[in-house]
């Protein structure tokens, strides 16, 4: 019991840093969208349909205990929509697969809820709602968070699918998001090659 706490303290810290690197760089991101398409990228094993074309970065970190990270991201702004842009970003890495793995149910929620939190308070807002998601043959989870004294929103979901983590986001104003834009990007996500334990 001891050693899966001390993974999961290890875990929560790791997810901190990578909520904290999506978020900061969407919104320095400058690019703009003109039409949905899907995209189909093969290293990372997905496609997805975005409003347009994004950016791609890769950033490698290094873990006193998990060793070699890479967090691979694609973000893009959408200000076709509305005055109020969106931000869509799409976020994987992948963990060691003897400290997460989608088969280890006594860690999962914790691990998701532990990602939810730590994207609140990289941004200094509120979890507004979480629950887990079933839509998918990876575990899964969604959560939504209001920010910058409640005049911003970042809807996302979580899969972990073998040990790979894919964290999918939308961000906007708090006001009505046209869920025209919002669910196809989100209900889209497919893997490849599903995940198999």
């Amino acid at each position: 019991m001891k050693n899966i706490q001390v993974e999961f303290s290890l875990l929560k810290k790791l997810a901190l840093f990578l909520c904290a690197f999506v978020l900061l760089s969407a919104q320095s991101n400058d690019l703009q969208s003109d039409g949905w398409v899907r995209v189909v990228e093969s290293e990372g094993n997905f496609s997805i349909e975005v409003p347009g074309e994004w950016r791609k970065t890769e950033r490698n970190i290094e873990d006193p205990v998990f060793g070699g990270m890479v967090i691979h991201q694609y973000v893009l702004l959408d200000t076709i929509s509305s005055d109020k842009p969106l931000v869509y970003t799409l976020m994987y890495t992948d963990y060691p697969a003897d400290l997460v793995h989608q088969d280890s149910l006594d860690l999962l929620e914790e691990f998701f809820l532990a990602t939810a939190e730590s994207a609140e308070y990289s941004v200094a807002g509120n979890l507004i709602y979480s629950d887990g998601l079933h839509n998918m043959n990876c575990p899964g989870y969604t959560w939504r968070i209001h920010y910058n004294q409640g005049e911003a929103v970042i809807r996302s979901r979580a899969y972990l699918c073998c040990s790979r983590l894919y964290i999918i986001s939308v961000a906007g104003s708090s006001g009505q998001t046209p869920n025209d834009r919002l669910f196809p990007f989100f209900d889209s996500f497919r893997l490849i090659t599903p995940c198999f334990s």
